[in-house]
């Protein structure tokens, strides 16, 4: 069983890695245009939520003016792959900030014990000042 704060990092992790990582991997096949010519790309989720809807007739017409080389574009499915994985974050980052809460909560007792016990060490128990 994992603890609550390995839980906590490995769910902040996880936003971090789905918010900075773009999908590069595509498959799909569009009519008229030619994956093996094609350079699919996606931007970050974080800095793109939602990116510009790609013109596919544009990327047709530019692979018949040009019959060899490869052609860079994003992928017209960016702007929902990058919405999706822009929730997925939130989600991860509210299990995130809900089992870190919990471990805090749960170790609030072993902080305050610490913090009590460094306080009173330094004292001899004998009053001091003008009392003394």
């Amino acid at each position: 069983m994992l603890r609550d704060r390995t839980v906590a990092f490995l769910c902040l992790a996880l936003t971090l890695i789905i918010w900075s990582t773009p999908i590069t991997f595509f498959d799909t096949e569009f009519d008229g245009v030619d994956n093996d010519r094609m350079e699919w790309s996606c931007p970050r989720p974080i800095f793109s939520p939602s990116p510009a809807a790609v013109d596919l007739d544009g990327l047709r017409a530019e692979l018949a003016e040009t019959p060899t080389g490869i052609i860079q574009s994003e992928h017209p499915q960016c702007r929902l792959l990058n919405g999706t994985q822009l929730v997925l974050g939130l989600l991860s980052l509210a299990g995130a900030i809900w089992k870190g809460r919990v471990w805090w909560l749960s170790t609030a007792d072993a902080r305050a014990e610490k913090k009590f016990s460094r306080l009173h060490a330094k004292t001899s128990g004998k009053p001091k000042g003008m009392l003394g």
